[in-house]
């Protein structure tokens, strides 16, 4: 087959919008200001686990400015959540973590909002506080939920409390394959919980309108959902809540689960717009932010795996113990796909892990970049070399060995069309200089790898307006956090009209104008919303050459659109302007509009047939470990990736480095710490320590090609996918340099120091 020319993607023009951006001429929620606009500001719970025997909102309200105080009392009886129900927008008889939503104020001035919040009553009876998901699960422990029954499908014998989802992995007769095993490493492992840290807080403003309806403005990933939930909390139909996206601040998946994400901060915003009868904001601070937000959920992940002397896996067993914290939030999805991955992307013929995300008293798991992809690979990629050591085989030789090859199958694909494992291994080994670059004393060198199913999901829309002048107006779903709307989606429809990709402008998220989406995560940007954007694209390209063709005397199909020109393919002097033809469509169809779709169903049916073509990667780095200290210095880190089509070549790699900068903070320094009381004992940046640039190497990024996706142009999702190694790759370079495994994050210089004071060689 000959290669497609292509003249647009695959480039890397400055982003749309870009300039803005840095110099902060984009209007962000707190930039809004509306017409007689109140503040308001939430009443969190002090307890992570009591009853609410009473709330007295009086004083409250007596207080001069203040307009507005709810509770769960002024609400619809109306729970959410995403696969459990199990929460209401404030706090009803109980709450369940320390920031939970109890009741709220809009005042004229954040001051009096401050001074109303203060004179809100609350009795609470306090109850027993649990942390550890393992001990939570016990039949002894406190139940948490007390109207929420355990999961359908748990087994029968399987005798637990507190768990709201289960997922069973099987395949094959592992018992009996390990039984056979020559070797078996029985491990466990695990990850705390670490807050995104985006820098821009969660806003809503909302406003009722005069006929009624009610306009909210959010800095979500998702604002179809949002939509969703504000109507069913507030119990109004959809057509009368309209939700507008704002510039965002990051969200790195933090924002992207609905009203959860954000602790319902929208539906209760637009509560008390209707009750004040003006419209309200509601600005988050960031300690505020840190201790009532989603997180990326820590794990406990018991992995056994069985190998013959060869090095051949033949069996995996083990159990993920998934902290959803105190309500359902993203854990059913995220610790699902956690004890998938648990299963790794090797060959892995007999295999059973049973996963259980299990509610504590600690805020809620939400869907952080990669969720529960990083926690998998830190078990699997760290267990992977701990086998090569027990068997005394390298570790890059171990992973070659169960590589997978076209057609075979791994936990969660059941036909591979093709595979990039092998050759990111080889490569990202030859760039670290495995095997021959000369180590000094405390240094060590590692490696791990990492895969993202993509698979099944939601479906996504494109609309592609072409104007009088031959430039083009997109909308799509999915709002502007950086990548498919600034990057990747002006490319594809310059690419598809023949027009300059300055001639392209994105708009921000309406919905009441722009198509549903399930928002802007998963990373699905590409596959979505570009393969939909592809085909509005070329529809209203079709519409062009069908207006154009009677001009130019010629069918339709002989066309082509070249430098705004839509000329007769092989007599470019043959042709008439883009603009030309857009205007004369006024007195035909009224408008050049072009209609695309991303068909999920479409695409599953095909990669049933032909299998599926998953991205893969594999990092390695080279540490230096001081064993006075047991600080770890990374010294080279390279990246090596499988996404395909590289739509803007250099934003893909800018989200491969921020991706990896983001778990190589979880690896060195990041979590949220409790006290046992369930207080977030670092909630603001002065305690909570991130990676700064003294910590960050340079991360050198490789592409690989040749393994095309079902994107658009054969790309692939890029977003989450260099979030998995890093962790493991940093740990297995510790245990190269040290000999010491430590299996529980983050690889601090306190914990790194105990676990080599431990082994002697401190």
């Amino acid at each position: 087959m000959a290669k497609v020319e292509h003249t647009v993607v695959g480039t890397s023009p400055a982003r749309m919008g870009g300039i803005e951006r840095v110099i902060g001429a984009g209007i962000y929620g707190i930039d809004l200001a509306l017409k007689d606009e109140l503040h308001g500001g939430i009443l969190r719970s002090q307890y992570a686990h009591a009853k609410i025997m009473s709330i007295d909102t009086s004083e409250a309200k007596k207080v001069p400015g203040v307009h507005a105080v709810v509770t769960a009392a002024d609400a619809p009886d109306v729970r959410y959540g995403r696969t459990y129900i199990d929460r209401y927008m404030l706090a009803k008889n109980k709450v369940r973590y320390m920031g939970d939503p109890v009741a709220a104020v809009a005042a004229e001035s954040p001051a009096l909002v401050k001074q109303a919040l203060k004179k809100i009553k609350v009795v609470y009876e306090p109850l027993p506080v649990v942390l550890d998901p393992e001990e939570t699960m016990k039949l002894e422990a406190p139940t948490l939920h007390e109207d929420m029954p355990l999961p359908k499908n748990l087994p029968a014998d399987v005798k637990v409390k507190n768990v709201c989802s289960y997922t069973p992995v099987h395949a094959g007769d592992p018992d009996k394959a390990m039984a056979e095993a020559d070797i078996v490493v029985d491990e466990v492992y695990e990850t705390k919980m670490i807050h995104p840290q985006y820098l821009e807080p969660r806003i809503a403003a909302a406003r009722v309108e005069p006929d009624g309806r009610i306009t909210v403005w959010a800095n979500a990933q998702a604002p179809f959902s949002v939509r969703t939930d504000v109507a069913r909390l507030l119990g109004i139909p959809l057509n009368k809540v309209r939700i507008l996206s704002t510039e965002l601040g990051g969200g790195f998946g933090g924002k992207a689960s609905g009203i959860t994400s954000g602790a319902a901060i929208e539906p209760i915003c637009a509560l008390l717009a209707v009750k004040a009868k003006r419209p309200v904001m509601i600005v988050l601070d960031k300690a505020e932010e840190t201790i009532s937000t989603t997180i990326r959920s820590g794990a406990k992940m018991y992995i056994k795996t069985g190998v013959k002397k060869d090095g051949t896996i033949v069996a995996r067993t083990g159990k993920v113990i998934y902290d959803a914290g105190a309500y359902s939030g993203f854990g059913a999805m995220a610790g699902a796909r956690c004890t998938n991955m648990l299963g790794g992307w090797y060959l892995m013929p007999n295999v059973h892990i049973d996963g259980y995300v299990v509610y504590t008293n600690k805020q809620v798991c939400g869907p952080v970049r990669g969720p529960g992809g990083p926690q998998a690979a830190f078990a699997v990629e760290s267990h992977m070399d701990s086998i090569a050591a027990k068997l005394g085989m390298d570790p890059v030789e171990f992973r070659l060995k169960n590589t997978p090859k076209p057609g075979d199958k791994i936990v969660g694909v059941p036909k591979l069309r093709d595979v990039s494992l092998g050759e990111t291994i080889r490569t990202a080994a030859e760039q670290i200089g495995w095997g021959k670059v000369k180590l000094e004393k405390n240094q060590g060198v590692g490696i791990a790898t990492g895969s993202w199913i993509e698979s099944a999901g939601p479906g996504g829309g494109a609309v592609v307006k072409v104007n009088e002048d031959g430039s083009v107006t997109v909308h799509i779903g999915k709002i502007d956090m950086g990548t498919a709307p600034g990057f990747g989606i002006p490319l594809i429809a310059a690419e598809e009209l023949g027009i300059p990709v300055s001639d392209v402008t994105v708009v921000k998220v309406d919905t009441d104008a722009s198509p549903w989406d399930a928002g802007t995560v998963g990373s699905r940007a590409m596959l979505v919303s570009g393969t939909a954007t592809r085909l509005a694209a070329i529809d209203a390209r079709n519409q062009l050459f069908k207006l154009a063709a009677t001009q130019l005397e010629a069918s339709p199909d002989d066309l082509e659109i070249k430098d705004k020109q839509i000329r007769v393919k092989g007599t470019p002097s043959k042709s008439v302007s883009l603009a030309s033809v857009a205007t004369a469509a006024h007195n035909v169809i009224g408008e050049v509009i072009g209609r695309g779709y991303f068909d999920n169903v479409a695409m599953v049916a095909e990669e049933k047939a032909r299998g599926s073509s998953q991205p893969f990667t594999t990092h390695a780095c080279i540490v230096e470990v001081s064993p006075d200290t047991g600080n770890v210095k990374i010294l080279k880190y390279v990246a090596v990736h499988d996404i395909g089509f590289p739509i803007h070549r250099a934003s893909v790699e800018g989200q491969i480095e921020g991706a990896t900068a983001m778990s190589i903070g979880q690896a060195l320094c990041e979590q949220v710490v409790f006290d046992n009381n369930g207080r977030t004992m670092n909630p603001s940046f002065v305690d909570y320590l991130m990676p700064t640039i003294n910590m960050m190497p340079r991360i050198e990024t490789t592409l690989v090609d040749g393994y095309p996706g079902s994107g658009p142009y054969g790309a692939k999702g890029a977003g989450e996918i260099a979030c998995v190694p890093p962790m493991a790759a940093i740990a297995n370079a510790i245990f190269n340099a040290t000999g010491v495994r430590i299996r529980t994050l983050p690889l601090s210089p306190e914990n790194v120091f105990r676990a080599l004071r431990e082994a002697g060689k401190a």
